[in-house]
């Protein structure tokens, strides 16, 4: 079963920056080292930006029931009006597509030695030269689950990978069907602003 610990002692989670990024950005003390993927996956603050990660790498999760093993993608498993797993039923493991290597990325903002993200983006891209052929980008830390941002990845797809082209894309985010949050910081248009500039660091490490 996947843990916050075998994730971090796992060779292959450096081939997937995303990942690697998100897992470094948590604090990780004895106590939760041993979290499960059903934790990881959760409704807490601490862990979502690995959920995110995972989302962006369009991450397939292994469920484990009473009938046995299935298949559900992790941003079915994620997304806000929830996908019902049958009783009895957890996830315990996920496996990540080849072209999630080496082409993702993941930027936070943490509150002070806490090891808990006020906001985070992670960013995937496929390119070809300097062209976003094709862009996910997935929201934490201030929603109540990670996010995806369709419209800000549309406008970022067929496009170069400059800070203009990027920051012309973040227009779109207030297009997007947002409940920004966070309590330690009651002016939503910080956090809008906080987004916008964690998107532009997350695509232009792409």
């Amino acid at each position: 079963m996947a843990t916050m610990d075998t994730l971090q002692r796992h060779p292959m989670v450096r081939d997937f920056p995303a990942l690697d990024m998100a897992l470094r950005s948590v604090a990780t003390p004895n106590n939760q080292r041993l979290k499960d993927l059903r934790a990881i996956l959760g409704r807490e603050t601490a862990f979502q930006g690995l959920a995110a990660a995972l989302m962006v790498l369009d991450a397939r999760l292994i469920v484990q029931g009473p009938r046995g093993e299935r298949e559900i993608s992790a941003g079915h498993y994620m997304s806000p009006e929830g996908l019902g797993l049958a009783p009895g039923e957890a996830p315990v493991g996920f496996y990540l597509a080849e072209a999630g290597r080496y082409s993702s990325g993941y930027q936070s903002v943490g509150y002070l030695r806490s090891g808990q993200a006020v906001c985070g983006v992670a960013a995937w891209a496929r390119k070809s030269d300097d062209t976003l052929e094709e862009v996910r980008i997935v929201l934490s830390g201030c929603t109540p689950v990670p996010i995806p941002l369709h419209r800000v990845s549309a406008a970022l797809a067929g496009k170069e990978c400059t800070v203009r082209g990027i920051e012309e894309a973040t227009l779109r985010l207030g297009e997007e069907r947002l409940r920004l949050y966070n309590p330690s910081l009651t002016l939503g248009s910080h956090l809008f602003n906080l987004a916008k500039t964690l998107i532009r660091r997350a695509v232009l490490t792409l």
